[in-house]
């Protein structure tokens, strides 16, 4: 057998929804440079997407991927990702979520599927053991993505069968739409929902029964087992498992990175940071634990509120980032809001950070002035009023009157209506920003960086905002002694450095990042990803060669960036407000942006990188290195080499 037999299918299907040909492809050898799942997605999306081609064309390509870890053993081995041009950046676009679907799709015979074209009628794609069929999906356009669910399992006659599907907002291309997993999870950032909605594909079922083939099985459950146990016996594992992402709250509130009222401020007030302090609703609500094959911490949970507004709400617990994103961002004081507004997303398929980021800079602007009832159709836009928010996301959702503006995300909206509107529109390359970057600078770096458009899986170090972390192990680990002083500067282009290629490889091989030294320093660092990738496929990687081919993915990114967008140095800063105001309250009152320093960092980060300062591109000389000439070439061609 060939080296490259082990870990993947050695199937790609080719769906093209004009024609409805399908036909299957091999691009197996693509694992020795791009590992597979996004980060072949990038290069199969530079490789064949036509100068000129927008996020909405036919032209456009969507992928689904399942790397090459996927429904092994490996801890955290069940993210799916998505990826296409981004209705919301216009580059780069990819998203990831804890998904069946991804698990089944390997089951079922097949790495990727790459959707093309457009279909005249709403279909879903149904792949089941080596098959794969397009539906008719007329009847569950204008669904939600749970009704969806049961149509589906129903027309199939499996009440057991996984999707991952569209609402209204996805049908609707609202730039921000996401696309569900089953009832929940979500591939939240970057519009992938919208680039489904333009090719009237409502969803994606898989099932399938074959195994994921392990090269070398002893060596692969020796180094999983390994790793298995340091994961179960971290001090920090049980808590986590008991709170989930919840758990970080007081944390995050201490050391002033909750973005509050629109990031006017850093913190909560303390009588609100008491009452919406979302471990509550964990201790009072679950009712079930909920994980995903592979993970090794389990942090899901299913809830029934069972008293105050949203009485009798069924659904499983939000992540962090909706406190975030909608309940701090907007100023909500009532902690189940949290989860009411987490579940009206998920059914109706809309970003909660395009949710966040489009009503707090509407509500901003009305508290400012900027805006009127006049503009909003008669809504008079008040911090904290639940009904209204709820309201608001229906109709971004459904491009309803002044929810069309919202609906392109705070970014486009503000452009679209002027009168000084952009300064409160907090993005990042045009994705609504729900990250508070003050204070903490190794978080900010990655973000703002990030080729996606903000975001803090592709680069951005949580160990910076860790509440407790062990200084010799994060040296050991990172090879950097200022870890735990995130007010610093230097050092933290290097802990940016090691997480784009620690995120790069587990977005690329399905891994789950809250299983890996991301989350915890007692967890999978890339030395173990590295070990466990070698035994699953039989090719012997190195640290070495997992930096050199994230450093290919993240290249073949910011390319992708160059051929459709403008961004450059420009676009790798913090926004006005948090470059221009001071920290207004709590521990870090005052502190704000040294931006000499700042500057000498970004300078340090590009350096790291090969990449030009001024311009903050790529050069010849680095392209080359990793083996893209072709991108050179291209840049040269587009005037973008750096």
């Amino acid at each position: 057998m060939k080296e490259y037999d082990f870990a993947q299918t050695g199937k790609t299907a080719r769906i093209n929804l004009t024609t409805r040909e399908i036909k299957v492809e091999d691009y197996r050898r693509f694992i020795e440079d791009y590992f597979g799942g996004s980060g072949l997605a990038a290069k199969l999306l530079y490789d064949e997407l036509e100068d000129g081609t927008t996020p909405y064309s036919p032209g456009n390509k969507i992928i689904f991927s399942a790397g090459p870890l996927i429904g092994t053993l490996a801890p955290g081995a069940c993210k799916m990702t998505i990826s296409a041009l981004s209705p919301v950046t216009g580059g780069w676009g990819t998203s990831a979520a804890d998904s069946y679907v991804g698990i089944e799709l390997k089951n079922a015979g097949y790495d990727n599927l790459i959707v093309e074209g457009v279909s005249e009628k709403p279909c879903y794609i149904w792949v089941h053991d080596g098959r794969i069929e397009l539906m008719e999906a007329g009847s569950l356009w204008g669904k939600t993505t749970w009704e969806t669910l049961d149509g589906i399992r129903r027309d199939l006659g499996d009440p057991s069968l996984h999707c991952v599907s569209i609402g209204p907002a996805g049908e609707n291309m609202v730039r921000g739409a996401c696309v569900i997993q089953d009832r929940n999870r979500a591939f939240g950032r970057c519009g992938m929902g919208a680039v489904m909605g333009s090719k009237k594909l409502k969803a994606v079922v898989c099932r399938g029964s074959l195994p994921v083939r392990i090269h070398d099985r002893e060596r692969f459950i020796a180094r999983v087992r390994q790793c298995r146990d340091r994961i179960n016996n971290s001090a920090g594992t049980e808590i986590f498992r008991k709170y989930g992402t919840y758990s970080i709250f007081e944390h995050k509130q201490r050391i002033c990175s909750i973005p509050y009222r629109n990031f006017q401020d850093t913190s909560l007030p303390e009588e609100m940071a008491e009452r919406v302090n979302p471990k509550h609703l964990a201790e009072k609500y679950e009712t079930a634990r909920q994980s995903f094959p592979g993970c090794v911490i389990g942090c899901g949970r299913h809830m029934h509120v069972t008293d105050g507004p949203y009485k009798g709400l069924k659904t499983e617990a939000n992540q962090w980032e909706v406190m975030g994103a909608i309940q701090a961002k907007l100023g909500v004081g009532e902690v189940t809001f949290l989860l009411a507004s987490n579940t009206l997303c998920n059914q109706l398929g809309v970003d909660v950070d395009l949710v966040g980021g489009s009503i707090g800079w509407a509500m901003e602007c009305f508290q400012r002035g900027i805006l009127t009832a006049d503009d909003t159709g008669g809504m008079d836009l008040h911090w904290g009023d639940e009904a209204m928010i709820l309201k608001l996301i229906g109709m971004i959702s459904r491009r309803e009157g002044f929810g069309s503006l919202l609906a392109e995300g705070c970014a486009r909206a503000a452009e679209e209506l002027g009168r000084g509107s952009e300064y409160y529109a907090i993005n990042i390359k045009g994705q609504d920003l729900y990250e508070s970057l003050r204070g903490s600078n190794a978080w900010c770096l990655g973000t703002v960086t990030s080729t996606r458009g903000g975001g803090h899986t592709t680069g951005t170090p949580v160990s910076e905002q860790m509440s407790v972390i062990d200084s010799s192990k994060a040296m050991e680990i990172f090879g950097i002694d200022n870890v735990d002083k995130p007010l610093e500067y230097t050092g933290k282009a290097e802990l940016v450095y090691y997480f784009e290629v620690l995120h790069r490889a587990c977005n690329s091989l399905g891994i789950c990042h809250q299983n890996t030294v991301w989350n915890n320093l007692d967890y999978m660092n890339i030395d173990d990803v590295t070990e466990i990738l070698s035994a699953a496929t039989g090719i012997e990687f190195t640290v070495e060669k997992m930096r050199e081919n994230a450093m290919r993915i993240l290249n073949t990114e910011k390319a992708l960036n160059n051929r459709f967008t403008d961004f450059d140095r420009k676009d790798d800063y913090p926004t006005a407000r948090e470059i221009r105001e001071p920290i207004g309250s709590g521990a870090l009152k005052g502190w704000r942006f040294d931006m000499e320093q700042f500057d000498r960092m970004l300078d340090r980060y590009y350096e790291m990188h090969g990449w030009d300062k001024r311009t903050g591109r790529a050069t010849r000389e680095t392209l080359e290195s990793l083996g893209l000439k072709d991108i050179a070439d291209d840049m040269a061609r587009l005037g973008k080499l750096g």
